[in-house]
């Protein structure tokens, strides 16, 4: 019975996400610009789109269809290492005069800006920044007296969020933690996004890379592990089930306003359902590195467990982080 439910929960969790998209990514439209290009296929289906060709190395998939209303080419790109989605390019045009060109771009500069806020004019270009991405609308001369406006889209972030599940920021690739309380000291995370875990196997994600259930390896036998997110997409609560020890580790998660994690709440259970330890970590983050993830933490714990007094410590935490380029 347990078991149905956890599936049934990851489902619902998934669809939620599908519903509302993936707000840790750059969007075209509305439409994630990341992935694999299967699923990126039937979101541009979705949105009205037809695929007519690809490149001969499989790298670049074109597409026509409608752009904020007005017929255009789209071309979405993969990346050659990690094979995921990685940019997406619009054409509109040709248009041969000036009063047209000048029309329509003010009409896609207005739409862009709605979608993703204030853009930035660089020459006769236009661009926007995030921390996942970033977005290009400008002019290409075709050399034959007419000329395309252009839109290009570039993901930056990982498609795998493994990462942002742990409150961090950008395309992390290590994280070296000293003084480490009930985390691991070291953190390595594949340029895809993936948590590199052994341990953790037959991994699901949804199609916004959110990891939804696996499997951990325990020193008696496995726990079945689950994950819930909010409406947002922050990680709630991680549940880990071991039938075999009959332990439920439930830990769940409270974040600040810049999706750090404020606290973590972690309890365990036995197999009657009695809580027999509690441990309650609290962050006061003192520095940040240029990607906004702390790198120095005043971490108070509180821990409890069955037939003692709670005990309370504070550990002063630093961590080394590096990026994928």
């Amino acid at each position: 019975m347990k078991r149905i439910t956890t599936l049934t929960l990851c489902l619902v969790t998934a669809l939620v996400l599908m519903a509302q998209g993936d707000p840790r990514s750059i969007s075209m439209t509305g439409i994630p610009v990341e992935g694999v290009i299967d699923s990126m296929d039937v979101r541009l289906r979705a949105a009205g789109l037809t695929q007519w060709g690809s490149s001969e190395d499989g790298e670049d998939f074109y597409y026509r269809g409608k752009f904020y209303g007005i017929r255009a080419k789209f071309t979405v790109s993969l990346s050659p290492t990690t094979r995921l989605v990685r940019s997406a390019s619009v054409s509109i045009g040709p248009y041969r005069t000036k009063g047209m060109i000048g029309r329509n771009f003010s009409y896609f500069l207005h739409k862009l800006q709605q979608e993703h806020g204030e853009m930035t004019q660089r020459g006769d270009s236009y661009y926007i920044m995030t921390d996942y991405g970033s977005v290009r609308l400008s002019q290409v001369d075709n050399g034959d007296g007419s000329t395309d406006i252009r839109v290009f889209y570039f993901a930056s972030g990982a498609f795998y969020k493994d990462a942002y599940m742990m409150g961090l920021h950008g395309n992390v690739q290590e994280v070296v933690t000293e003084n480490a309380v009930a985390e691991d000291q070291f953190l390595h995370f594949s340029e895809d996004g993936r948590l590199d875990n052994p341990d953790l196997a037959e991994r699901h994600y949804d199609g916004y890379g959110y990891l939804l259930s696996g499997k951990m390896a325990e020193k008696e036998g496995h726990s079945d592990v689950s994950y819930t997110y909010s409406s947002s997409s922050h990680l709630l609560r991680r549940t880990l089930t071991n039938p075999v020890a009959g332990i439920t580790y439930v830990h769940e998660y409270t974040y600040n306003q810049t999706d750090e994690v404020q606290s973590e709440n972690q309890k365990v259970y036995d197999k009657t359902g009695e809580c027999i330890m509690t441990i309650q970590l609290n962050n006061n983050y003192l520095t940040r590195d240029d990607m906004g993830n702390w790198t120095s933490n005043q971490l108070t714990l509180t821990y409890w467990e069955k037939g003692m007094q709670s005990q309370r410590t504070q550990v002063l935490q630093k961590r080394t982080i590096a990026y994928w380029e």
